[in-house]
């Protein structure tokens, strides 16, 4: 029995090793070893080879594939992916609730969000509350929801209950609520935006308490779960670093991982996503956040074409609101430029137009092309109702002192429907706007230089701004504008006003001394310029120096000792006779950002003064600095023997 016991097993499995080598096991002269290594060495024999049937092939032949039985398909699931709405569905729970599966659930919670997104559900949410279809989903739910492994499927029903406005006290919310909590670790942080937005809407303890945890986890799994690969998945990371206000040391982890999909393609939604989280920054550049910025406005500014008007308006908007002296990086010309050809080739209407125009005007940017067109747009403004202050539809012409005939137009419309005036800084601003383009509405200058009005908005508090306009827009009504018979400001309020304007120059001195030095070495020492004066109308100059004929300059002597005190330029002694020469200096921010083009507001400047017969010499102080020191004393010179030489001339 020993001895046939392999032979039957090899029969019937129809393989094993030679029959003569088993016999040798246990035969009288039996040698493990050399059994062993026979046995080994028969291993590899066809079973043929035993049995002796005929070879046909050498290779043994492989096993044949088990039989895959083919999926039946999902007839509950296709049924569900045809309803058209959520009567529909509801239909289908009723029918079919017996059977429905944790799979058929999330589809059914999944498409009722969609229809509420869509606006194709025939309930309202009070009515769904109440539908016995919905009742029984909710049952249903509450009955699966605790075997649900994945948390995106917890989420998308907890989404579709939220939408449906089921009360945050009700058993399935808790539930759903409660199973979340137990996973919160599982959650993947790509989804956090939306999750932490969802649960802000469910009023609830446990809500908030999952809310808390959140961004503990999320700082706890950033650099092991954030995936190089998912450029939507990092994007949303980033609005909810940012949003949570997150140390910069994570923000700059997605900003540094975001940069290496420099070769990937970014859909709109992702480049308008980090734009918005961007704009909630502030010191980019000191946070080496500024590389993602530049790159990401450059991708923009290849895809504004293919953004709807609306978005586009809106980025636009994100971008000039965040541009200022110390954040001038949110400036991209090309991203300017490919709005403005937009506007031209698609003939924007009106709204859409002075939207961008408004954000052209924050960027300091200057298209004329663009004005020309956005002009020739006003003549229908007096059919349309103005969804914005009347001051930011004239800035961008203002910024750019672009005078158009349909301008005046549309000031006299809008001071014609305007209602009293109840905030007077907006219209001051205004005011101060049609003065640079040379149109004085006086029945609004007249509201605004009322004694009430003015004492009323400068007794809380102004700030320097406010202060400088209603200065310039003095200056401007008494210089051009002669034939106004209105009050003026009050003589105390404009001492005041060149007191603060004195005290503002005081606190940039500094920022120009490499001027005033190379003033005072050109013309021979301290005695012979004059710095931080007025005209008597009221302009500030930064430096006033005096030349008799032959260009030889004059020791000027103020009359005034104290340094503190305002001092004007008619004050000044020794001067009968002379050529008195003002120096104004003008930063980066005083001109155009696509040019050396000067800003309205400093071009009313020169205008203002040259009107009254003095010669001014402009000195752009970004091309100063540019300079060698030995280039700045023969330069600044040269500017002012050509203002004497074009005098005499």
């Amino acid at each position: 029995m020993r001895r046939n016991l392999p032979n039957l097993l090899n029969l019937y499995l129809r393989v094993g090793p030679k029959p003569n080598s088993i016999r040798m096991k246990y035969n009288d002269s039996y040698n493990p070893m050399e059994t062993k290594t026979k046995v080994t060495a028969v291993k590899s024999r066809h079973p043929s080879s035993v049995y002796h049937l005929p070879i046909v092939d050498s290779v043994v032949p492989s096993p044949s594939p088990p039989i895959v039985h083919e999926q039946l398909p999902d007839l509950l699931a296709e049924e569900i992916r045809s309803a058209q709405s959520t009567g529909q569905l509801f239909e289908i729970v009723m029918k079919k609730q017996k059977v429905l599966e944790q799979n058929h659930l999330t589809m059914i919670f999944r498409s009722i969000s969609m229809f509420r997104n869509q606006e194709r559900t025939d309930f309202h949410p009070d009515a769904i509350k109440q539908n016995v279809g919905f009742i029984a989903l909710c049952r249903q739910l509450q009955r699966v929801a605790p075997s649900m492994a994945d948390t995106d499927d917890l989420v998308t029903c907890l989404k579709a209950l939220v939408f449906c406005e089921v009360t945050p006290g009700s058993s399935i919310i808790k539930t759903v609520l409660h199973l979340l909590k137990s996973k919160v670790n599982e959650m993947p942080i790509q989804k956090f935006f939306f999750i932490g937005n969802l649960l802000s809407k469910v009023k609830s303890p446990l809500a908030d308490a999952i809310n808390i945890a959140l961004p503990v986890v999320f700082q706890t799994q950033l650099e092991t779960q954030l995936n190089l690969d998912d450029v939507k998945g990092m994007c949303q990371c980033l609005r909810y670093a940012v949003d949570h206000r997150m140390p910069l040391s994570k923000i700059k982890f997605i900003a540094d991982s975001l940069l290496l999909t420099e070769s990937m393609k970014w859909e709109i939604s992702e480049i308008s996503s980090v734009i918005l989280s961007l704009s909630n920054l502030r010191n980019l550049s000191e946070h080496g956040i500024l590389p993602l910025l530049e790159s990401t406005l450059n991708r923009l500014a290849k895809a504004v074409n293919r953004i709807e008007v609306y978005d586009l308006t809106r980025l636009c908007y994100k971008m000039s609101s965040n541009y200022t002296k110390q954040s001038r990086y949110w400036y991209n010309e090309e991203f300017c430029n490919a709005v403005a050809r937009r506007v031209l080739q698609e003939q924007w209407d009106f709204t859409s137009t002075s939207n961008v125009g408004r954000s052209f005007a924050d960027l300091l940017y200057v298209n004329f092309e663009f004005l020309e067109y956005y002009s020739s747009l006003m003549d229908s403004i007096s059919n349309l109702k103005l969804k914005m202050h009347p001051r930011y539809i004239l800035a961008p012409f203002v910024e750019a002192n672009y005078q158009s005939p349909t301008l005046g137009k549309m000031v006299d419309f809008v001071v014609a429907s305007s209602q009293p005036i109840e905030l007077p800084i907006q219209w001051l601003r205004y005011a101060m706007g049609c003065a640079i383009l040379g149109i004085y509405p006086q029945s609004l200058i007249s509201q605004i230089f009322e004694e009430s009005v003015l004492n009323l908005h400068f007794s809380n508090d102004p700030n320097y701004h406010d202060f400088l306009q209603l200065n310039v827009l003095n200056r401007c009504v008494q210089i051009e504008c002669p034939e106004y018979e209105g009050p003026y400001p009050s003589l105390s309020l404009i001492k005041q006003a060149h007191q603060k304007m004195y005290d503002g120059f005081k606190k940039k001195e500094d920022a120009f001394f490499s001027v005033k030095k190379a003033l005072h070495t050109g013309f021979g020492g301290v005695s012979y310029v004059a710095s931080g004066l007025f005209t008597k109308s009221g302009q500030f100059v930064e430096h006033v120096v005096a030349m008799r004929p032959g260009g030889y300059p004059v020791a000027i002597n103020c009359s005034t000792p104290d340094s503190d005190a305002v001092r004007y330029v008619e004050d000044l002694n020794g001067t009968t006779g002379c050529q008195i020469v003002l120096i104004i200096v003008f930063n980066s921010g005083d001109y155009s950002a696509n040019g050396s083009r000067l800003r309205g507001v400093n071009q009313l400047e020169l205008r203002l003064l040259e009107r009254e017969g003095y010669d001014v010499v402009p000195l752009n102080f970004s091309e100063w600095e540019s300079l060698q020191d030995y280039e700045k004393i023969p330069f600044v010179m040269q500017q002012i023997r050509l203002k004497e030489k074009l005098i005499s001339s």
